[in-house]
């Protein structure tokens, strides 16, 4: 992966830091294996979840579990293979974690390859995510999607 190999710094070793990112791995292997429940139950009921820089007309806010799932469901079903998961990982000040991730899938509709490559910041709330903010290549995803 481009970006961790560029940036190669060492990671989180607090113990804090080694939950977090055990949490955010295993959100990942849920959403790898099509476990959207299992992904919803890991954030707070007032939970923030963005895509800030994307192509116009697909920035994403999500603001509730159910818009949550339906944004996990719709990106499940519609990569199909879909694998997440991530390389590093930096503990932040106020609860955080940053993490850089990868995708690596198959839009199924087009047949276009989908490997993205991540910056996500995690904020927690008693033991959950309440926050994640997600910055990747809009370009990656306008041609997956065949737009």
């Amino acid at each position: 992966m481009a970006l961790s190999s560029d940036i190669d710094l060492p990671g989180s070793t607090t113990e804090n830091g080694k939950i977090r990112r055990e949490f955010v791995d295993r959100l990942f292997d849920d959403f790898s294996n099509g476990r959207i429940d299992e992904c919803v139950a890991a954030f707070t009921a007032d939970l923030k979840m963005e895509v800030p820089w994307q192509a116009p007309g697909m920035t994403r806010k999500c603001r509730t579990p159910e818009e949550l799932r339906a944004l996990l469901t719709w990106t499940y079903t519609n990569f199909v293979p879909f694998s997440i998961s991530a390389s590093q990982s930096w503990e932040l000040e106020s609860d955080g974690l940053a993490v850089i991730y990868a995708t690596d899938a198959i839009r199924e509709r087009t047949g276009r390859p989908y490997k993205n490559e991540y910056v996500g910041l995690f904020f927690f709330e008693d033991g959950l995510i309440s926050r994640w903010v997600e910055y990747h290549n809009p370009m990656i995803t306008v041609v997956a999607l065949g737009r």
